[in-house]
């Protein structure tokens, strides 16, 4: 064996480290000088060789090796040079360390080893152990010389049987000690090891976790590449802490004395990026890292996979001195495969245990999981944010980005009214809309940008029973009455204000149930009422969805109610109007109960009226038939709407506005003559000008008197509506029905009427 001075130059003990790896190169030949020694005490160069199993066994060889007692064969192996070799060695390195800078003892700097070493208190047996597992992966030489040593070639991954060997060449063994290496062996597969189930004892290989690796190594950490159940939550440092108040609660509870084993604390919101928002921002100030391990994520890994990410992920808040939170979510049916009164509590009480001692948060949704509480794992509620802060996370988010415009119609204290979304969704809306804008050569955030990534990011599913109205009507296409335009103004303003002026005036602590609105549209078919329901949402910038009423009511009992239950629920998690056309089916008056139809009829109607009184969002129902519906329900009502008949006065104004301004039209209409003499509705009159322009388009004219009665006459007859021939006075003469007559009134009769311009 050589001496440690023809390993270590002893010229240089007083000079610091300062090339990358030079001090692994040491600790390498620290481990030569060991192996050399092994191989030496093995029969290296000598006619007398120890048992070896897996190469060829001499006569000789089996006579050295029961020439010793039973206890002592290969037990009493240490030697006292070589340990004092291994001491020189051990100075030699202390020496150059103390005269490297401090700054470089850290997993970024020169020394990582002795970063290792001081963060984890490594002792000598533990860090040869981690030179043994490193060898072999980085250098192909030191895989023969352990498949020597280990008596089988075709193995040259490093064994605790070959570790224990080594170990035992510079340690005095005592009589009682066992052979087994499992003093240390718990804290090295938690941080450092690998453990692998099928093989347990001597024959187990030291299986180095590649994050180690990495860190001795030097090589850059990517975490794009990580794609296993945890991940380094980080956030723009210069984004205030927008919940105060839970901010305190976090600080308040950090600080908490644990009367259990467990310091651990479940955050309670429904919106996890607030709750990783205040964690991070909590521990950035304390420079911490903050990682999210997802539970349901960890138990879709098969048990290899499970343990080699919970080592790198407790080795990683160990070294970076970080912090944990734990995504927990109950409904992850992967989650419910641990058995919650053993595999859950054992699983929690070592992450707690890891992470001494320092609290460790499990976040979900509000409901409480009852697995939790019955661990005795205190709650705490994150507050959602009232109107007031989510208007300043939009208005602090919209204006992050220097090189985006907000143009003049957004309308940020009316989104964070209407659109009552958490923090995590408006970053989200927010960011999308500025990734839009900027596929554009002027970047420009307007209000039909953002309210199409609302619409984005705000999917909701209703399974069918409801479908999404393009609302394509605005107040400038509806033609009603002041009073009514009044009445639904009112109603836009009451729910684009039901948060600032509930919040503000304390209106909302004195309603006992929802903060909702509700409108109900009646009146004659054809009146404009779904058009209205569509200038309602194109106002308030909500996505509008039409109810199926025939997909919602069964003959089935409860069935119903499950439906009108799945809307709701839906529409709970989304800000969208629920628009039930020809409502008076399901809101129809409660009857006498005469046998169980009339009582579950009764039930589903009470059950409705119920559900739209919780609901936070806003409702519109319609209906033929006023008179139908449930006084109760009227009662419940917030505003109600009655969309008549237009007069001549409106008629002429339909006439000559709903078409759009582009369409070419002869200047001789006679539109006071058809205001007078035909009392049609709003929808009437835009199907026979609608019908009317395709006939003119068809000939490639303008539309004219002809095009417009003949799309009159069919629309009657679609209508199965009788009207006399004479009521088209001069203009009988376009009736297909009829024998045309010899005149043209468009050339001989002044029109009394002219088309309107918009």
């Amino acid at each position: 064996m050589y001496h440690c001075r023809d390993y270590f130059d002893s010229a240089i003990s007083d000079r610091p480290y300062t090339v990358p790896g030079e001090e692994l190169e040491d600790y390498l030949r620290l481990l030569d000088m060991i192996l050399e020694s092994y191989l030496e005490f093995k029969g290296m160069g000598s006619q007398t060789k120890l048992f070896s199993r897996g190469l060829v066994v001499t006569e000789s060889e089996m006579t050295g090796y029961f020439e010793m007692p039973p206890y002592y064969r290969e037990r009493d192996i240490w030697d006292p040079v070589l340990t004092a070799f291994v001491d020189s060695a051990f100075s030699f390195i202390a020496g150059r360390v103390l005269q490297t800078p401090q700054k470089e003892i850290s997993a970024e700097g020169l020394l990582r080893i002795e970063y290792l070493k001081e963060t984890f208190s490594l002792d000598r047996k533990e860090l040869l152990a981690i030179l043994i597992a490193l060898a072999g992966e980085i250098d192909r030489r030191y895989e023969r010389i352990f498949g020597f040593l280990q008596d089988d070639i075709s193995k040259g991954a490093p064994t605790f049987g070959l570790y224990h060997a080594l170990t035992g060449r510079i340690t005095p063994r005592e009589g009682s000690e066992e052979m087994q290496p499992r003093p240390f062996a718990d804290r090295m597969y938690t941080y450092f090891l690998i453990r692998n189930e099928d093989q347990d004892g001597l024959t187990t290989p030291l299986v180095l976790q590649p994050f180690v690796k990495r860190i001795l190594l030097g090589i850059p950490d990517r975490w794009e590449n990580n794609r296993g159940p945890f991940r380094l939550f980080t956030e723009d440092e210069n984004i205030p802490v927008f919940f105060d108040e839970s901010f305190r609660d976090l600080e308040a509870a950090d600080v908490q004395q644990f009367t259990g084993s467990r310091r651990m604390v479940f955050l309670a919101n429904d919106d996890e990026e607030t709750v990783l928002h205040l964690l991070c921002r909590f521990f950035s100030g304390e420079g911490k890292n903050l990682y999210v391990l997802d539970l349901g994520e960890l138990q879709n890994l098969n048990s290899a996979q499970r343990r080699l990410n919970l080592s790198e992920l407790y080795l990683r808040l160990k070294v970076s001195d970080g912090r944990l939170a734990i995504r927990y979510n109950p409904d992850n049916q992967a989650e419910l495969r641990m058995d919650h009164d053993s595999e859950l509590r054992n699983f929690l009480d070592r992450i707690c245990e890891v992470c001494e001692p320092k609290t460790v948060y499990l976040f979900g949704k509000k409901e409480e999981p009852g697995e939790l509480a019955s661990l005795y794992i205190p709650f705490l509620g994150i507050q959602d944010a009232p109107v007031a802060l989510r208007t300043k996370i939009w208005e602090y988010f919209l204006n992050s980005e220097k090189d985006i415009r907000i143009a003049p119609d957004v309308n940020i204290p009316d989104l964070a009214d209407c659109y009552e979304i958490p923090y995590g969704k408006v970053r989200k809306v927010i960011g999308h809309s500025i990734a839009t804008a900027r596929l554009k050569p002027d970047p420009v955030v307007d209000r039909d940008l953002v309210l199409n990534s609302l619409r984005q990011m705000n999917q909701v599913d209703f399974s069918g029973l409801a479908t999404y109205v393009n609302p394509a009507y605005t107040w400038e296409d509806i033609t009603i009455t002041d009073l009514q335009k009044n009445i639904m103004k009112t109603a836009c303003d009451r729910y684009r204000l039901r948060n600032r002026i509930g919040e503000g005036w304390g209106l909302k602590r004195k309603n006992a149930y929802g903060n909702g609105v509700s409108i109900l549209l009646y009146g004659p078919p054809g009146t404009g009422k779904t058009m209205a329901a569509q200038v309602i949402a194109n106002e308030l910038a909500l996505p509008l969805y039409r109810v199926d009423i025939s997909q919602i009511s069964s003959k089935y009992i409860g069935e119903t109610e499950k439906n009108l239950g799945v809307i709701f629920d839906a529409a709970a998690k989304a800000n969208v109007i629920l628009f039930f056309d020809e409502a008076d089916a399901l809101f129809s008056k409660r009857t006498s109960v005469g046998d169980s139809h009339d009582k579950y009829a009764n039930s589903e109607t009470a059950y409705l009226l119920q559900k739209i009184e919780e609901y936070n969002g806003m409702s519109i129902l319609s209906t033929n038939y006023y008179n139908n519906f449930d006084d109760a329900f009227v009662r419940r009502i917030t505003y109600s709407v009655h969309l008549q008949q237009p007069d001549k006065e409106t008629r002429y104004t339909l006439w000559t506005t709903i078409l759009p301004k582009t369409a070419k039209m002869d200047k001789n209409i006679d539109f006071k003559f058809l205001a007078d003499k035909f009392e049609l509705s709003g929808s009437n009159i835009k199907a026979i000008l609608f019908n009317a322009a395709y006939m003119a388009g068809a000939e490639n004219k303008p539309v004219g008197m002809k095009h417009i009665v003949r799309a009159m006459e069919f629309e009657f007859n679609k209508l199965g509506k009788l009207v006399n021939i004479s009521d088209y006075g001069d203009y009988d003469i376009y009736l297909q029905t009829v024998e045309p007559k010899k005149r043209t009134p468009e050339k001989t009769r002044k029109t009394t009427g002219t088309r309107k311009s918009r």
